[in-house]
């Protein structure tokens, strides 16, 4: 149904029922991970809320992945955030903050890895341009490992505007380059900083770019022409959180 999902990966359900369990309705499991699961499946019975044993081959028809790790949740989507709400927390922090602007990065494999680490270093937002930000898929979710609940991809309708905003509430817009700029280790990030990363194909955007307040690199050997983006932008925001002292 509209607005539900299917979600598979043994991390990424158990997160989705300490979270939000009140979303979930129905739930498919492997035998093999009943004891794991005894908790959760007492739940749906108490709730009386469907959960079906099948072996692996029906788990793959359901899921439509090889890589389900035994277990699915059909469950209602994360209800989206909206701008207006994240904002007026953003700018009400104090406190050091850093959010990560996604310009053009759709492989559902690299979002999963950027969302798991976001979560680790307790990043709350990504942003992203309303047609261009890629939404989580079920395979997003099984690589994020339990960290889609913790960030929320904020879909804008008008970055640029939005950009400025925060640039004029003192955030430090800074893109990345494989083409010049500081090297990230000799780069002060400042207290409230935007990452900006581009697609993997086309780099940041020539109207993105042009709002940037400083541009780095992550130098390296010069072999291969970059990082993959999940990498990048794993090293950046570790070594934002470095800086700041932000676990």
């Amino acid at each position: 149904m509209k607005n539900e999902l299917k979600y598979y990966g043994i991390h990424s359900c158990l997160k989705l029922f300490e979270k939000r369990k009140e979303d979930i309705v129905r739930v498919y499991i492997h035998e093999s991970h009943l004891k794991e699961f005894k908790p959760i499946l007492k739940w749906c019975s108490d709730q009386k809320k469907a959960y079906h044993i099948i072996p692996n081959n029906e788990l793959e028809k359901v899921t439509g992945s090889v890589h389900h790790e035994g277990v699915c949740f059909l469950a209602k989507e994360k209800k989206a955030l909206s701008w207006e709400k994240a904002f007026q927390e953003v700018v009400s922090k104090k406190d050091k903050t850093c959010l990560l602007y996604l310009d053009g990065v759709e492989n559902p494999h690299n979002i999963g890895s950027i969302v798991r680490a976001l979560a680790h270093f307790g990043i709350s937002y990504i942003l992203g341009k309303k047609d261009k930000l890629f939404q989580m898929t079920p395979s997003a979710y099984r690589i994020a490992r339990g960290g889609a609940e913790y960030v929320d991809l904020i879909a804008l309708d008008k970055p640029i505007e939005v950009l400025k905003s925060l640039k004029k509430k003192g955030f430090s817009l800074i893109t990345t380059s494989s083409h010049g700029g500081k090297s990230l280790y000799q780069y002060n990030f400042p207290h409230k900083s935007i990452i900006i990363m581009g697609s993997e194909s086309d780099g940041v955007s020539k109207e993105i770019f042009s709002l940037a307040s400083e541009k780095i690199q992550i130098s390296g050997t010069g072999f291969v022409e970059s990082l993959n983006v999940s990498i990048a932008t794993t090293l950046c925001v570790a070594e934002y959180c470095r800086q700041n002292n932000k676990k």
